[in-house]
């Protein structure tokens, strides 16, 4: 069982795909296929079955993947230690949801290549659920989340965010009220609005709108639901919704937030950066104490 079997190994077990597993780690699907059958023939168990036409991981090749990412993040840990951290390279695996990383990934990005300039770093985009538990089973090295994290986890809260309703200039009640005049809320529900159709916000807690607006006290003129943040962002910056969003978000964009009276509810949310046991390697440690 050779290293460069393992890597080979889990590009295709982490998207359980050998021509996706080929792109993203620059290999000839053929390369990859020979690798694993190898490792079948080595263990003397399959590693994947079919499924329709893709394929899925057996019970015994979850296994290997559990152990083979814990093998493979050691050898690296090591190589660092004993290489230094401008030769011997990194790979950081990063999971959340795509608001979280795109608002706060950059600044974990910047410490990780300052103490580790050769590091690469990969996000997945997953719900908070999904993210927390691929912590949980080693299979990336940092989440961030909205929602609590769990005990088993070491986290440090990265931001508090309040949700507002972002307006472009272009919109009327802009024009009407700028964003220190109040707008009733009776006449803001008016207003279409552009709602998620997915947690693409993140965690919302006490909550039936996926957004976190109370549609059950004010209800709003819901007439666009989409999937992606980027059409949110259209949709308001052309004039013609509204949105209820978090506050980091509008500060990263041209919208504006406007003030709104009448309504006594609000939408809060913790970011958190949540890690597995950052004692257990060297480099995650220090990367760690440095956060």
């Amino acid at each position: 069982m050779e290293i460069f079997e393992l890597r080979y190994f889990l590009a295709v077990a982490q998207v359980e795909n050998v021509n996706k597993a080929a792109e993203s780690i620059h290999v000839s699907a053929g390369s990859l296929s020979k690798a694993i059958s190898r490792l079948e023939d080595e263990l003397q168990t399959p590693l994947f079955f079919k499924s329709g036409r893709g394929i899925r991981l057996t019970p015994e090749g979850l296994i290997l993947k559990k152990k083979a990412t814990q093998i493979l993040q050691l050898e690296e840990d090591a190589r660092l230690e004993l290489r230094g951290k401008e030769t011997g390279s990194l790979n950081v695996f990063v999971s959340s949801e795509e608001i979280l990383q795109t608002h706060f990934g950059s600044d974990l990005i910047k410490k990780i290549t300052k103490l580790y300039p050769k590091a690469r770093v990969q996000f997945l985009i997953r719900s908070d659920e999904q993210a927390i538990d691929q912590v949980m089973q080693g299979e990336v090295h940092f989440a961030f989340i909205s929602s609590d994290a769990p005990a088993e986890l070491k986290s440090k809260v990265v931001a508090k965010a309040e949700f507002k309703v972002a307006a472009s200039q272009r919109h009327p009640l802009f024009k009407d009220y700028g964003t220190t005049k109040s707008i009733p809320v009776e006449e803001l529900v008016t207003h279409p609005f552009v709602t998620p159709d997915s947690a693409v916000l993140g965690k919302i807690a006490k909550s039936d709108s996926l957004d976190g607006w109370r549609d059950d006290k004010f209800p709003r003129l819901n007439r666009f639901k989409v999937c992606g943040l980027k059409m949110i962002e259209n949709l308001i910056d052309e004039g013609m919704a509204l949105g209820y969003l978090p506050s980091y978000f509008i500060e990263g964009t041209d919208l504006r937030a406007l003030k709104v009276s009448g309504c006594p509810y609000t939408c809060q949310q913790t970011i958190r950066l949540v890690c597995k046991d950052p004692e257990a390697l060297g480099w995650l440690s220090k990367l760690w104490d440095s956060i």
